[in-house]
């Protein structure tokens, strides 16, 4: 579930990645949680700002839910857009 977001002329894409744990082989599950991969781009040109980050809950854990991987994507994105456009 990819989400495209528009911040200050800029353009945050945000995607959750599963994160799965080793099974036994004999059962599905589930993934234990979800990455956030951010990119940032230019929104006229769509060049990319930086290499896309990959983020992590708090100690590294992954993010419980899809939407609390969008949602703290989404969020670290415009800091990283904020903290380049005021240096």
């Amino acid at each position: 579930m990819k989400r495209i977001y528009e911040y200050k002329g800029f353009q945050i894409d945000v995607e959750p990645e599963p994160v799965w744990k080793p099974s036994d082989g004999a059962s599905l599950t589930g993934p234990e949680g979800y990455l956030a991969v951010v990119r940032i781009s230019t929104r006229t040109a769509g060049v990319p700002m930086f290499t896309p980050l990959r983020l992590t809950a708090e100690s590294s854990n992954p993010f419980p839910t899809e939407a609390e991987a969008l949602m703290a994507g989404y969020s670290a994105g415009q800091r990283v857009i904020d903290d380049t456009a005021t240096t």
